[in-house]
């Protein structure tokens, strides 16, 4: 008995360290890379970097190369550099070497070395989504997910699980070929080549230009919804360059204007802190290899928008800053810099502890993505018929 019982605990402490270990994978590359963006621009510059870690807190491991430490630190999920000279107002020797203080260099060389952080950000998640388009996407096939009552598809005797493999004599793959074809072909009579259990059909069936209230749509649809098949799409290395970049716009612009609709209070505020990233990063990992790339350039398309918010202890706060120095001819005092830090500090932070308490609601005090008590007296919900498949 005693056994049994720890076998659901052995199973959740598994659980419980393969979502810690991808976490780490995925954040500690993310902000690796961030970090080296900064460690290469100041380097390239000729500006002196003393520290570069991976990590914060208690130093566990490095070595010295050159001026400049390396190491790795007990705390995985964060990571800096420490430039010669970032601030002299702020205490601490003269730089032996001035030409090497990142103080003292033109704001155009400050503002590279900041930037350079949420621009490898946007390069790594460029890079891997053409890596991923190269190795081919996968894309929703032509399989029949459900058939509307009273539709096109269920007079011609299509079925759920039927794969469509051509239209009069023309192969099909992708559903959005399906669908394309089948809008222009309203009131025309088509044949569908169908595998079903391994046989070959044909099937006759018409296209109707209206929906199911009777209404005229303008556009051909037979009434089927999308089935769960996919069929991988290939690119070539250019094509892919640009695949990447309208895969990586879309992302960009996706959470610019959720954040924007998040702060005018058109949404509701569904910030993500490190528990869900941990999560997802697990659930991904176990979809494949794939899925898990596919997630790390959300994640790092994100991290670079988030860190360049005009937040004074962000990248974007630091930008800020050399803007106003650049118009100003000289930088802010240390004190206004320094309470703009100590407010950018509070509001991190109760960023983090509000994105950590929805994280914790969400998936400790629920179970499959619903309220636990929800659960407990919801009824059966009635059996649906498949939603239209849009206009095919």
């Amino acid at each position: 008995m005693s056994f049994i019982l720890t076998l659901p605990v052995l199973d959740w402490l598994l659980n419980f360290g393969q979502t810690v270990f991808w976490a780490v994978v995925v954040l500690g590359a993310l902000i690796f890379i961030h970090e080296l963006g900064h460690h290469l621009a100041a380097k390239r510059l000729g500006i002196g970097v003393t520290i570069f870690s991976l990590g914060f807190g208690r130093k566990l491991w490095g070595f010295q190369h050159g001026d400049t430490e390396y190491r790795v630190s007990l705390i995985p999920l964060g990571g800096y550099v420490k430039l010669v000279g970032e601030d002299p107002e702020a205490g601490g020797e003269p730089p032996k070497e001035p030409a090497k203080s990142f103080y003292l260099r033109p704001v155009s060389h400050r503002l590279a070395v900041i930037a350079a952080g949420p621009l490898a950000n946007i390069l790594a998640a460029l890079v891997l989504s053409w890596l991923l388009h190269l190795g081919g996407i996968p894309v929703p096939g032509t399989w029949v997910g459900g058939v509307l009552p009273g539709s096109p598809a269920l007079a011609a005797g299509l079925r759920a699980g039927d794969h469509i493999v051509a239209i009069d004599g023309q192969p099909v793959q992708k559903w959005n070929d399906l669908v394309e074809t089948v809008r222009e072909k309203a009131g025309r009579r088509l044949a569908l080549q169908v595998e079903r259990s391994g046989q070959r059909l044909m099937l006759p069936i018409t296209p109707t230009s209206k929906g199911e209230d009777g209404k005229e749509l303008g556009y051909g649809r037979i009434g089927i919804s999308l089935g769960t098949g996919a069929v991988t799409e290939y690119y070539g290395p250019v094509e892919a360059i640009g695949q990447s970049l309208v895969q990586n716009y879309r992302i960009a612009r996706l959470t610019v204007v959720s954040l924007y609709a998040m702060i005018a209070r058109i949404i509701p505020a569904d910030i993500g802190g490190p528990i869900r990233i941990s999560v997802v990063a697990a659930e991904q990992a176990q979809r494949g290899l794939r899925y898990l790339i596919m997630f790390t350039i959300l994640l790092s398309v994100n991290l670079a928008i988030l860190n360049l918010l005009p937040i004074p202890i962000l990248d974007g706060g630091h930008i800020l800053f050399l803007f106003i120095e650049a118009v100003r001819g000289r930088p802010l005092s240390l004190r206004v810099r320094e309470t703009a830090m100590q407010v950018g500090t509070v509001l991190l932070i109760a960023l983090m502890i509000f994105a950590t308490y929805k994280d914790s609601v969400y998936y400790l005090l629920r179970r499959d993505g619903e309220p636990a008590g929800l659960q407990e007296n919801r009824r059966p919900p009635a059996r649906q018929a498949p939603a239209p498949a849009g206009e095919r």
